[in-house]
């Protein structure tokens, strides 16, 4: 069966990892779809990119997806952190007991406005923001933290890990790792030591 995965995201969220993880998931036959939480589908990314979404967010809901997953960026993660739709989905698929989670700002400034790093013992951002991170809440350097059902990531250098770390989760290690060598990434420290966690 396929798996399904939203993608949220706003005016000034963060090129790469957009694309990173669209990109990796679709590689793996993962239907991906990107919604907007803003008024329109039409959205300006953080480095001027600008995209057409799928969807807008106050369309969809989690019954249809096995996970979501969020891109950071700013001003994009702030506009997520404030999407109520956003939050609902979010909270019911954690209900669900699916897979989500966050990449650079996104960690510090969506979900834990959300209430969505309740219960979550460590995770990782972007270093600048780890301040952020509220106890009894851990941070960690890892490119890419995994616990429970919930993935987290530092930024653009780790976007390709962590795409690879929901298509582990989603579908299977020995996926992960055939991309990570079409990909030309296998065998580099911050691929092995992602795809370890699985």
């Amino acid at each position: 069966m396929t798996k399904k995965v939203l993608v949220p995201a706003a005016d000034g969220t963060e090129d790469i990892e957009l694309s990173c993880i669209t990109d990796i998931l679709r590689r793996a036959d993962i239907q991906v779809t990107v919604a907007s939480v803003m008024e329109s589908q039409n959205i300006l990314l953080s480095r001027g990119l600008k995209l057409t979404t799928d969807s807008l967010i106050k369309d969809e809901s989690a019954d249809k997806y096995d996970g979501v997953f969020l891109p950071g960026g700013l001003p994009g993660a702030d506009h997520l952190g404030k999407s109520e739709n956003l939050k609902k989905i979010l909270q019911d698929i954690r209900a669900q007991g699916k897979w989500y989670g966050a990449i650079c700002a996104s960690p510090v400034i969506s979900l834990v406005p959300m209430g969505m790093l309740e219960g979550v013992n460590t995770v990782t951002c972007y270093p600048a923001l780890k301040d952020k991170v509220p106890a009894p809440v851990k941070w960690s350097a890892d490119p890419v933290v995994r616990c429970g059902k919930c993935l987290t990531s530092m930024g653009p250098g780790t976007a390709m890990a962590f795409g690879l770390a929901i298509v582990a989760a989603l579908v299977s290690k020995d996926m992960a790792q055939n991309l990570a060598k079409d990909l030309l990434i296998d065998g580099t420290p911050v691929i092995d030591q992602t795809l370890s966690k699985f």
